[in-house]
C-alpha cells in the first residue's frame, strides 16, 4: 500500500509511464472524489488538459449541481471544459440493459467523439485499486472468461487510469489532507447496484477474514493478467487461421472452428469484440451443423450461421440509394468504388472475363443510374439467358449468403431496370451486339 504523503511521487511517475509530455489529455471528470484527487494532481503536471463531465439526468438537481460544480473548478483554472446531458433511463429501456450498463455505454462512447475532435491523445479515468477488486467479483457474475478476471488496466488504447496503484482510503485521506472538495453521490450507497453491494458487504466480509485481502487479491489480479498475455496469443495466433475480414463483414470457416479444442472458448474469444457474450457463443456452438440462416444480435453487429461460414457485420451499414450521374466530361469517371469509362465500340473488342467487370451497351443506358441494396421482389434477365428471373433465386442459386446479399450493389437504370448485380452477373438487356456503337465499361474496384 502506498503511503499518502508519497501520492504526488506515485502518481508522476505512472503518468509519465503513460503519456508523453506532448500529449493532450481529456479528464473525465464526474466531481467524485476519485476524479477531483485525479484533477488535482494533474495541476501540478504540465499536460495540456481538457474536462470532460457526463449528466446522466439520473439524480434530478444533484446532477445539475455536479455538473456546474465541476464547470466552475474547470473555468478557474482555463481548463477546456467539455459537458453533456443524457436520457440514460430512456437509452437503458431502449436496448434492455442496466441503467450503469447505458451509462457507461453512453459515456465512452462521448469521451471518444470529444478526444477525436478535439485532437486529445488520451482520456483519463479515475479508476483505482478498489475498482479492480470489485470489477473481479462483478465479472463472477458473469460469464465474461478469464478476461474479465484480469482486472482493469492501466492502459487500453487510448484510455488511461492513473490512479491503479491506489486504494479509496488513500485516495480519501489525500483528499482530507489537501482540502479538496468533491460531490458526494449518495446513490453509491445503495444495495440497488450489484457493485455497491459488492463494495458494503461482500468485500467487507473477506477482509473479515484475511485483513489483507484486497492487496493481496489486487496481486493476483496481477498474475492473472500476465498469464492471460500468454493465453490470448494463442487467441489471436488460431484467430488469424481461422477468421478472415472480408469487404465490410468477418467470416469465420466452420470446419476450421470445429477442429479447434474447446470450441465454445474461442469463439467466443473471437466474437466478444463484436458485443456477442459467453451465452451466445454456446447457442451458435449448438447451429454449427444445423441448416443456415440462424441469426444472432449483440447491440452492434449481427451475427449469420451460414452454410460453411459465420458471418458478422454491423448493424449500421448504410442501405441507403445513390443516384450516379453521367460524367460527359470525361471519358472516364469513378464513383465511390466504381470506375467507369467510355469507349468506342469495334469488331475485335475483346471482353475481359471477370466478374468484376461489367460491359453495357451505353447507348441503351438511362442515366442518372442509382445504386442501391436488393430488394424482395427484384428480377432481371441474367446475362447469357433471355428469361427473366428472380434476383432472390439467383442468390439462392449461387448460394449467396444473407450477408453478401446486403452487402451486394444493385446497379440500375434510372428507369428502375436491373443492370448488373454487381460482382455477379450483368444483365442481358444490355449486353453488347454487333448494332452496338458505344460501350460503358464499369469495374468494381
Amino acid at each position: 500500500m502506498q503511503k499518502k504523503n508519497n501520492i504526488e511521487e506515485v502518481f508522476l511517475h505512472t503518468i509519465n509511464n503513460l503519456a508523453l509530455p506532448s500529449d493532450r489529455l481529456l479528464l473525465a471528470v464526474s466531481g467524485g472524489v476519485d476524479s477531483m484527487v485525479m484533477l488535482h494532481l494533474f495541476l501540478q503536471t504540465d499536460y495540456a488538459i481538457g474536462v470532460a463531465h457526463c449528466n446522466f439526468k439520473l439524480r434530478g438537481k444533484d446532477s445539475d449541481e455536479d455538473e456546474f460544480f465541476v464547470k466552475q473548478l474547470a473555468d478557474k483554472h482555463n481548463f477546456p471544459f467539455h459537458s453533456i446531458s443524457f436520457e440514460t433511463e430512456e437509452y437503458a429501456n431502449e436496448l434492455g440493459i442496466s441503467i450503469q450498463m447505458a451509462a457507461r455505454e453512453l459515456r465512452y462512447e462521448w469521451f471518444r467523439k470529444i478526444a477525436q475532435k478535439n485532437d486529445y491523445t488520451y482520456i483519463a479515468t479515475a479508476h483505482q485499486r478498489n475498482d479492480v477488486i470489485e470489477t473481479f467479483f462483478v465479472n463472477t457474475l458473469r460469464k465474461t472468461g478469464i478476461k474479465g478476471f484480469c482486472g482493469i488496466k492501466a492502459k487500453t488504447n487510448n484510455l488511461i487510469r492513473p490512479l491503479l496503484e491506489f486504494s479509496r482510503q488513500e485516495i480519501e485521506n489525500y483528499a482530507l489532507e489537501h482540502n479538496i472538495s468533491f460531490r458526494e453521490d449518495q446513490s453509491n450507497y445503495s444495495d440497488n447496484y450489484v457493485r455497491n453491494y459488492i463494495r458494503l458487504h461482500i468485500i467487507p466480509a473477506f477482509n473479515t477474514l484475511q485483513s489483507n485481502f484486497e492487496e493481496v487479491l489486487f496481486n493476483t489480479i496481477g498474475i492473472l493478467n500476465q498469464q492471460e498475455s500468454i493465453y490470448r496469443h494463442r487467441i489471436e495466433q488460431t484467430k488469424k487461421e481461422t477468421m478472415i475480414h472480408k469487404n465490410n463483414f468477418y467470416t469465420i470457416d466452420i470446419q476450421k472452428l470445429k477442429q479447434l479444442p474447446e470450441t465454445k472458448t474461442y469463439l467466443f474469444e473471437w466474437i466478444y469484440p463484436f458485443g456477442f457474450n459467453m451465452e451466445q457463443a454456446e447457442k451458435i456452438i449448438t447451429v454449427l451443423d444445423k441448416e443456415p440462416g440462424k441469426l444472432f444480435y449483440s447491440s452492434t453487429h449481427v451475427l449469420l450461421k451460414d452454410r460453411t461460414t459465420l458471418i458478422i457485420k454491423s448493424r449500421t451499414l448504410e442501405k441507403s440509394s445513390k443516384i450516379i450521374e453521367n460524367n460527359l466530361d470525361n471519358e472516364s469517371f469513378i464513383f465511390e468504388n466504381l470506375q467507369f469509362e467510355y469507349i468506342k465500340y469495334k469488331a475485335d473488342f475483346e471482353i475481359e472475363k471477370n466478374t468484376e467487370i461489367a460491359y453495357f451497351d451505353a447507348d441503351k443506358l438511362v442515366f442518372p443510374l442509382i445504386l442501391r441494396k436488393w430488394k424482395h421482389g427484384d428480377t432481371f434477365y441474367p446475362f447469357g439467358m433471355q428469361g427473366c428471373k428472380k434476383l432472390s433465386d439467383y442468390f439462392t442459386d449461387n448460394k449467396i449468403s444473407l450477408f453478401e446479399k446486403e452487402n451486394t450493389g444493385i446497379l440500375c437504370n434510372y428507369t428502375g431496370e436491373i443492370i448488373w448485380i454487381v460482382g455477379h452477373r450483368s444483365d442481358n438487356r444490355y449486353r453488347l451486339t454487333p448494332h452496338t456503337e458505344n460501350v460503358l465499361k464499369i469495374t468494381r474496384l
